[in-house]
């Protein structure tokens, strides 16, 4: 049965006088698309998928239209969200999606509102009010579901794709016998070169903690002034791990200098740089000892840590009696945990660095000849510490006071 003359001017007459024009709509509408949004930024093989897009939705709009159907009742076509969904699997941008749809709405205003036009009469201005009051109801919501579908669609493929590329990442870390192809293929991160792994956490949270760790990620990667583009894993809520293709590493006080003068709540542990395979497992669990030991040390570690400069105390073992032990035996009550013995601790441990020299410790603390004069006194008279004999055992005692600080409360 036909459907009846609808009045002239009303939404359904604009819709039912649309319907033998659609076809040349459609037809105009993909030409223009393709003129404007170019197939090179939706990727060539989309075309036929988005002009299907386009026909469904002129299609589904003129329906809308013809039968009275409340605009901000409608969802999208299917394979409108089909094709929405392919281009948040292929990373384009939501924009490009929206674009078109604002395309597709100038181009149903014009013939809608040129239609009235053609009938003259006292009511025009009224009739085409209402045209773009349901264009307007109508794009908005296109718009938000189709935001929607775009937007879950991509969170699902990022998460799956991450997950996928974690478990490669853990696979070539824990598993000798491994696809090296296939791993490089899935994470586009070439093994057969040097790599330099760094661990990064922020000491904010939530939000500001995601933020941080991207602006980090950028800096170093600058910083790095590597040949290709990092890998990058999450080892943690507010963690992540990256491995960065160089030849040469960043001079540890440059890279620190730059991490302290952006202001980031992060911190940074450097693993040595390895070559091929062996190296990028290497370099990663050097970066994680290197993180641990500057947990361990609390406020007083450097905001970057390197690994090759702290080998000997990432690589001891934990035991917190064991090194308490030794600790307590060589220091004595200066293994004490308070401001006074931390500060004799650190002068002794820069003098000794120095080479017993007053004036080269005075001029790393930036501090009186004098001052470290009656400092060393305290140590070696108050606390009985002999400097002027074999000082490595000393040394090593020291260094475990600053990273380990657990063993300066630990009761032997």
């Amino acid at each position: 049965m036909e459907a009846p003359v609808a009045a002239y001017g009303s939404l359904i007459w604009v819709g039912q006088a649309l319907g033998p024009r659609v076809e040349a709509i459609t037809e105009d509408l993909i030409r223009v698309t393709e003129q404007m949004i170019p197939l090179n930024d939706v990727a060539a093989d989309l075309a036929e998928m988005r002009a299907a897009s386009i026909a469904e939705n002129i299609a589904a709009v003129q329906h809308v239209l013809a039968n009275g159907i409340d605009p901000s009742t409608v969802s999208p076509p299917a394979g409108a969200a089909a094709y929405a969904q392919r281009l948040a699997r292929r990373g384009v941008p939501l924009t490009i999606l929206l674009r078109a749809y604002g395309l597709g709405q100038y181009r149903i205003l014009d013939a809608a509102i040129g239609l009235i036009l053609a009938v003259p009469g006292p009511d025009q201005p009224a009739r085409i009010a209402e045209v773009l009051k349901f264009a307007g109801t109508y794009l908005d919501r296109l718009n938000s579901s189709m935001g929607r579908i775009y937007e879950a669609e991509r969170d699902r493929w990022l998460s799956s794709r991450q997950a996928a590329r974690q478990q490669w990442i853990a696979r070539l870390l824990d598993n000798e016998d491994v696809d090296v192809a296939a791993a490089e293929e899935v994470l586009n991160y070439r093994l057969d070169q040097p790599h330099h792994a760094a661990e990064v956490w922020s000491t904010a949270t939530g939000t500001d903690a995601a933020r941080a760790l991207e602006q980090a990620r950028q800096l170093l990667s600058a910083a790095m002034r590597t040949r290709g583009s990092e890998l990058v894993a999450a080892s943690g809520d507010r963690a992540m791990c990256l491995w960065f293709p160089i030849e040469e590493p960043c001079a540890l006080h440059e890279l620190t200098e730059q991490v302290e003068a952006s202001g980031l709540p992060v911190r940074v542990a450097l693993g040595p740089i390895g070559e091929g395979l062996p190296g990028f497992r290497r370099s990663a669990r050097s970066a994680a000892r290197a993180k641990a030991l500057a947990i361990s040390a609390g406020e007083t570690a450097p905001t970057v840590v390197d690994y090759d400069a702290i080998a000997p105390f990432a690589l001891l073992t934990d035991d917190p009696d064991e090194l308490a032990g030794l600790v307590h035996r060589v220091l004595g009550p200066l293994a004490g945990d308070g401001t006074k013995v931390e500060l004799l601790r650190n002068t002794l441990e820069v003098f000794l660095a120095e080479g017993a020299s007053y004036s080269r410790t005075a001029r790393v603390l930036d501090v009186h000849r004098n001052t470290v004069q009656y400092r060393i006194q305290q140590v070696t008279g108050r606390y009985g510490i002999a400097v002027d004999t074999d000082t490595f055992e000393l040394r090593f005692a020291l260094g475990i006071c600053r990273w380990y600080r657990h063993v300066l409360t630990r009761t032997i």
